[in-house]
């Protein structure tokens, strides 16, 4: 066989794996949906389940093994680069159901599913779901009662599940099982409201007789099957279940939470390296925060400040329409300096609203959602109910992460972006996502968007609450921390409420170990990687050319998009 065809040969091999890769993706009803595919089925959560996926991803793995990237297109290779990624992710689902489940299939994993991040994201979006269901079709009628038996089936899982990590030993820990109790409770309510079929629902295909249906099948199956999951976690659950908490506890956990740093963060990192860290950030950090109090005159510590601050009238807001009109004045003061930054920008608008009541007890903050059929608008979720009872000197930094330039710049635009093979499109990877999105709120200090010294003072309050995950998270789930020395050192550097401290620690330490610490090593990463890219082009560096080359490739592990970016450099020498 010749060089050429040997080329062509792997080539083709390389596709397929894509390829291969893309079908599995499109089984999920959350990528169907961003396809505008009418779902048919719900996740699929079952120990069953997960082997299938397990094997799907071993068999990926080999078949990667047996390619030489190194003659490939470099686009092609940076895609497989991902198929890798994502799937040893899949390999490892069965090896851990029982101590982690990524719900999603997306490489985010959490302990307990019901949890707020773990099992919460993903009932918040069944019901979303159910909500925004359209019955314009013939026969969607009967669609929505298969999707009914489906949410039956899925809660169902989550009380399997929480049983047999029960009888394998592993309980959550009392302080979690009393917040999973209520988290249950308010999707139990939530669930009716979004799974019932109002009146200004319905079309001329649909009827009374469907509507009483679907109330018998909530009434007769789907409380039912919330009212299991809440019998699961029974007073005999919480009598036997620990006082401590972290992942470390259990059995493998310690094995397990270092390969979910690993994954989390895609960088080779031990824990108490990722620890060590933090704590060296940290120092750095209230270093600076020292020089704004003092140049703004106060004589007091940093905790001293925080409340000074939340009493100042300047920085608090009452209602969601005094929050929503916050977030938009930092919107609009970065709108003229876009360009100046950035090349293009997304189609898709953005904006703020408030998260679902069902999430508000414990979600500390919100999250991103992005565009998507049916709504092209991508929306920062926040907790209004936290955000009106606190000081919001810090929105600033929140505005430019989650929005523009952090995620709703990247994901829309990755969505937008025709050139990139949708396995590309619709994946998402931790570490540049959130370091990406601190990235961008570090970008926005840096082209002054934070005014006010206090504006600047709650930059670095962001800084040091996500420095502060590199130790806590750690020091629960790795160094035998208890729930109590966590939330001490939050509450001596975090800058945090009561009530952000105590979910924000049940986060990291019941719920999704290791997710947390994405943000403060990935923004490092990517400004390191300007740096260097700085470096070696000198006056040929462009921070526009910079972004793209960034935002392009869409999400990668982190030493990919190094990899990505050094092609670009040589490519900008004229090198290639």
């Amino acid at each position: 066989m010749t060089n050429s065809s040997q080329s062509e040969a792997t080539i083709s091999a390389a596709q397929s794996i894509v390829d291969d890769a893309w079908k599995e993706m499109q089984r999920s009803p959350w990528v169907q949906e961003r396809l505008n595919i009418k779902p048919t089925k719900l996740p699929d959560i079952s120990i069953e389940e997960v082997t299938r996926r397990s094997r799907v991803g071993r068999v990926l793995l080999e078949r990667l093994d047996s390619i030489n990237p190194d003659i490939l297109p470099h686009d092609l290779a940076l895609t497989l680069r991902l198929v890798r990624f994502r799937a040893r992710s899949w390999s490892r689902e069965l090896e851990w159901y029982w101590t982690v489940i990524d719900p999603f299939g997306e490489g985010y994993f959490g302990m307990f599913l019901p949890t707020a991040y773990c099992g919460g994201f993903l009932l918040d979006s069944v019901n979303r779901l159910f909500s925004e269901f359209q019955f314009a079709e013939s026969g969607q009628s009967d669609r929505y009662l298969g999707l009914v038996e489906e949410y039956v089936f899925l809660v169902g899982q989550f009380a399997a599940r929480t049983a047999g990590q029960a009888k394998r030993g592993m309980r959550a820990p009392k302080v979690q099982v009393l917040q999973a109790r209520a988290l249950m409770r308010a999707f139990k309510s939530a669930m009716r409201a979004a799974v019932a079929v109002s009146p200004s629902r319905l079309t001329a295909m649909t009827s009374a007789e469907f509507v009483r249906e679907v109330v018998s099948r909530i009434e007769i199956h789907l409380e039912p099957a919330f009212d299991q999951v809440l019998a699961v976690l029974s007073d005999d659950y919480l009598e036997a279940a620990p006082e401590t908490v972290g992942l470390g506890q259990y059995d493998r956990g310690h094995d397990i939470y270092a390969e979910l740093v690993r994954l989390q963060t895609t960088l080779d990192l031990t824990p108490d390296e990722v620890h060590q860290r933090g704590l060296a950030r940290m120092a750095e950090i209230e270093a600076a925060m020292r020089v704004i109090r003092t140049e703004l005159g106060f004589k007091g510590d940093g905790i001293a400040f925080i409340d000074y601050l939340s009493r100042d009238p300047r920085w608090r807001a009452d209602n969601v329409e005094a929050v929503i009109a916050v977030f938009q004045r930092y919107i609009d003061r970065l709108k003229p300096r876009f360009n100046e930054y950035f090349w293009t920008g997304p189609k898709a608008a953005y904006g703020t609203a408030p998260l679902p009541t069902a999430l508000q007890g414990a979600m500390t903050f919100g999250y991103y959602d992005a565009p998507r059929p049916g709504r092209a608008l991508g929306l920062y979720l926040f907790n209004s109910k936290n955000m009106t009872n606190r000081a919001l000197f810090d929105v600033g930094s929140l505005t430019y992460h989650e929005l523009v330039p952090g995620h709703h710049l990247h994901l829309a635009a990755q969505q937008e972006n025709s050139l990139l093979h949708p396995f590309r499109v619709h994946n998402f990877v931790n570490a540049y996502n959130e370091g990406w999105a601190e990235y961008a709120a570090t970008l926005a200090g840096e082209i002054g968007m934070y005014q006010e010294p206090e504006e600047r003072y709650g930059r670095l309050v962001w800084d040091a609450f996500f420095t502060c995950r590199l130790v806590v998270d750690t020091g629960m789930n790795a160094l035998g921390w208890p729930l109590e020395r966590a939330q001490d050192y939050m509450r001596n550097h975090s800058g945090m409420t009561e009530v952000e401290i105590l979910s924000e620690s049940l986060r990291y330490s019941c719920d999704i170990p290791g997710q947390s610490l994405a943000y403060k090593l990935g923004d490092k990463e990517i400004l390191a990687m300007r740096e260097r890219m700085s470096k070696t082009l000198g006056a040929r560096f462009n921070l526009k050319d910079f972004h793209a080359a960034v935002l392009e490739s869409g999400g990668l592990p982190l030493p990919d998009l190094s990899w990505h970016l050094e092609h670009e450099t040589r490519r900008f020498l004229g090198l290639t």
